[in-house]
Formats: C-alpha cells, structure tokens, sequence
C-alpha cells in the first residue's frame, strides 16, 4: 500500500468520525439531505474523493442512503447499526455474551416495572396481542424466537423511555447469537408461562411483580445458555 493511499485512508476516516460528531450533535437528523460532495469537501478541507469513501463507509454502517441522482440522506440508525462496533467483540470472547445476559438482568426488570407503571390502552392491547401470537408458534421454534424479541421490545415501548428502547434494541442485536443457543435448550412452553407472568403483572401495574417476574425469567435464560456453552465443552 503506498503512502498517499494510507493517507487517504486516514483522511477518509477522519472525515468519518466528523460526520458521526454531525449526526450525535442532532444537526443532521433522519431524513435531511446532506449537502453535497464539493460543500462537504470545502467543510472538512479534504478532496470529494476523501468524501466520497466516508460516505460509502457510512452507508454500509447504515447511517446514510445515497440514492443515485437525488442526494445522500441521513437514516435513523437502530439497533443492528449501533451494535455493529460490539459485535466482533462478543463473538470473539464466550464471557462478553455471559455479561450481556448479565446486563439484560440489570436493564429489563426495570423496564417491566417502568411498563407496569406507564401502561396505557394501547400498550395493554399490545401486550395481549403479543401473548396470543407467542400461543399460536409454540411449534415454529424460528418465528416464536423473533416474536419473543419483539415481546420485550414491546415493553420497551410501553415503558415511555427511548432511550431505554434504543440500548435494548442494540443489546437484542447482540443476543442474536445467544439466543441461537438458548433455544434448543430452553421450554418454549415454559418460556410461555414466563412471559405470561411478565404480562399479567404489567397489566396489574404490579411494578414489584413486573421487576420479580422479569428477573426469574431472565434467570432461566442464563441459566439455559450456560447450560448449552458447558455442555460443548469436550
């Protein structure tokens, strides 16, 4: 590799992180056209070519959609975007997925008893919707695996806090992987019975049976993944 292209790596990286700084500023929200390559170039003081491979980066990354002949738009980043920078990291050390599950501990009886105190009309329908469907896929292990995601992505939403919705988006991404391992392991029906608790304390508004369901079932889940990593062990 010469040096004018690691230089131009370099710059194009630079120009990389000055756009993410843009993006984390909110000067450059969902939906906004970015100006274009010659303004962007001029601002940064770097070649449109530089500008041009940032830009390719950042679409990759999810956080841009250029479209040919209309402009480069700003995309809300979710959950697999923002995890992308996490995930070798998880993959390449066992422990990182045991402390997630660890985390998941910490964050989500909260967020259940956060949901149980904000509980709407709306938020109650979907919590009903979600255990009906969780009913019917008891024998369709792949779709019941996603619907379980969406069941406490759902209680993220009812609790109110985007925030919370949004790390618990990029910690779901994550579980990707260990979610692949839990489930040979784990009851469905038994996940069933665990959910349900979850969900007949929310709709009580038991804030106190929310955080207590929430933690024995997320119990279970570690417990069924160390169950299955030990298990592989020669």
């Amino acid at each position: 590799m010469t040096g004018m292209t690691v230089k131009h790596v370099r710059i194009a990286d630079q120009v990389v992180e000055a756009l993410q700084d843009w993006f984390r500023a909110s000067e450059l929200l969902p939906g906004m056209r970015l100006p274009p390559e010659r303004e962007l170039a001029a601002r940064f003081g770097v070649s449109r070519t530089s500008v041009r491979d940032a830009l390719g980066r950042l679409e990759l990354l999810g956080y841009l959609d250029i479209r040919q002949g209309d402009g480069t738009y700003v995309r809300r980043p979710d959950g697999e975007t923002v995890s992308q920078p996490f995930r070798h990291l998880v993959n390449s050390l066992p422990d990182n997925a045991a402390d997630l599950l660890e985390f998941r501990c910490m964050l989500e009886p909260e967020v259940a008893a956060m949901a149980a105190l904000r509980l709407t009309p709306v938020g109650r329908k979907a919590l009903l919707d979600s255990l009906e469907r969780q009913q019917t896929l008891l024998d369709h292990s792949t779709r019941l695996s996603r619907e379980d995601v969406l069941f406490h992505k759902t209680l993220a939403q009812i609790s109110g806090n985007t925030v919370v919705l949004r790390v618990l988006e990029t910690l779901q991404s994550l579980m990707r992987d260990v979610h692949t391992v839990v489930l040979p392991v784990a009851s469905a029906q038994a996940t069933l019975e665990e959910h349900q608790r979850i969900i007949q304390a929310v709709l009580a508004q038991d804030r106190d049976g929310a955080r207590q369901a929430m933690t024995a079932h997320l119990k279970g889940v570690t417990e069924a993944y160390l169950h299955a990593t030990l298990s592989r062990c020669p």
